[in-house]
């Protein structure tokens, strides 16, 4: 049985994308859209850094429960509920501040761009008919070099607006991934549909199975990195990409990956590879390598 995707298009998530861009430190591709919201981002930056909350933290809750809320003061209750608990002694008030961040948001992103959820809509075709043609096939190659249970059943997909051009992010907690609507693929060595199929490679790697071979902290980007050769080599097999030294370093560079030197994860690879351990063993093994000297 292949993964079922949900597609969902959505601006309230894209302008949260966008946000999370700025405050990364990176430049929108789009000038009109990034004036537009410069104002409510640098307010945004200072409620986070006001309560001590890192941005990182506060979008991978935010952008993938903004598409499950249709009011913004229930999604500012809840994203406060998980990044401080439910017990916060001002999480009203928080929640009031945020909801109203995420509708000064979406409505700057509007004025920007009238046309905005239209123009998802229109975006999403591509990426989703390529998923369709190739996708399913992708993953399953995914799901034999790893693990049979790694590839999730179904998950959300969420298509924002290209702030970068091209870009993404995977939100386990949440079974979905954001990915940005681009119409043409910025690289064509390395088509957005296999960024799709490693952001979606991803969310299973929260399951304890996995956990346990690696420190605190360190799960998250053991993961992503992990999923990036056999996500590639799928790729090669279903005629999407080649998986070659110079593809594995454009990905790490393309994919905003943790640094690390592509001969390196290679290594690591073609060991797993040659002694197929279980799984989990081989991201520890990922982890003590990537920590040593």
């Amino acid at each position: 049985m292949s993964m079922e995707p949900r597609w969902i298009v959505s601006t309230s998530a894209s302008s949260l994308h966008g946000a999370a861009a700025m405050l990364a430190g990176s430049e929108l591709v789009d000038k009109k859209v990034s004036e537009a919201l410069a104002g409510e981002v640098q307010g945004l930056g200072g409620d986070l850094a006001a309560v001590g909350l890192a941005p990182s933290r506060f979008f991978e809750h935010a952008i993938a429960l903004a598409v499950r809320f249709d009011v913004p003061l229930r999604w500012a209750e809840v994203v406060i509920a998980k990044t401080f608990g439910p017990n916060h002694p001002t999480a009203d008030l928080l929640a009031a501040r945020f909801a109203r961040r995420l509708i000064a948001l979406e409505a700057a992103l509007q004025q920007a761009n009238p046309r905005a959820l239209e123009e998802l809509e229109l975006r999403s075709e591509p990426l989703r008919e390529q998923w369709a043609a190739r996708g399913p096939g992708l993953l399953a190659s995914v799901a034999r070099q790893t693990a049979a249970d790694l590839v999730v059943d179904e998950a959300d997909v969420i298509l924002v607006h290209p702030a970068l051009g091209g870009g993404g992010s995977a939100h386990p907690l949440y079974n979905s991934v954001c990915i940005e609507a681009v119409l043409a693929n910025p690289l064509a060595e390395l088509p957005e549909v296999v960024r799709l199929g490693w952001l979606l490679a991803q969310l299973n790697l929260d399951l304890p199975k996995y956990q346990e071979h690696l420190p605190g902290g360190a799960a998250r980007d053991v993961g992503r990195l992990a999923m990036i050769p056999p996500v590639l080599a799928a790729a090669e097999e279903v005629e999407l990409a080649r998986f070659d030294d110079q593809t594995l370093a454009t990905a790490l560079a393309a994919w905003n990956a943790p640094a690390v030197e592509p001969g390196k994860l290679l290594a690591w690879w073609e060991t797993y590879r040659a002694t197929n351990p279980d799984w989990a063993v081989a991201l520890g093994a990922l982890e003590r390598m990537l920590s040593s000297p």
